[in-house]
């Protein structure tokens, strides 16, 4: 059973694009990926929010959760345009730790199912 949600795109929609700029110039990251026509470069940013905004109305897990999917389905993504990146693949395995060290119960059967959905999408 899901002691977590995974935060939907709506939960983006009102965040404005000056939040963004300001998130991708102060920690420095690539604007080709972040302002790329791709699909997945809004899930890029997706990830970006929740991982320098958070929020304190979502549980911790969830928004480990949602930020494991989202840098996961923009990897994904990215991955089949462009190929391998060891810095995006240690991004998400930091998380993965994170997770395996807040949660001890943590049924990795979830992470599992969310790469397997985020697979069939395409």
């Amino acid at each position: 059973m899901k002691n977590y949600k995974i935060i939907d795109s709506n939960y983006f929609a009102d965040v404005d694009k000056n939040t963004i700029d300001e998130i991708v110039t102060s920690f420095s990251y690539n604007k080709d990926l972040v302002y790329n026509t791709h699909k997945w470069s809004n899930y890029l940013k997706n990830y970006l929010i929740l991982t320098h905004m958070g929020d304190n109305k979502i549980d911790r897990l969830s928004l480990y959760m949602s930020r494991y999917y989202w840098l996961k389905k923009f990897y994904h993504h990215y991955s089949i345009t462009y190929g391998k990146d060891v810095g995006i693949e240690q991004q998400i395995v930091q998380i993965l730790e994170s997770i395996g060290n807040e949660y001890e119960d943590f049924d990795w059967y979830e992470i599992q199912e969310i790469n397997q959905n985020i697979e069939n999408e395409i």
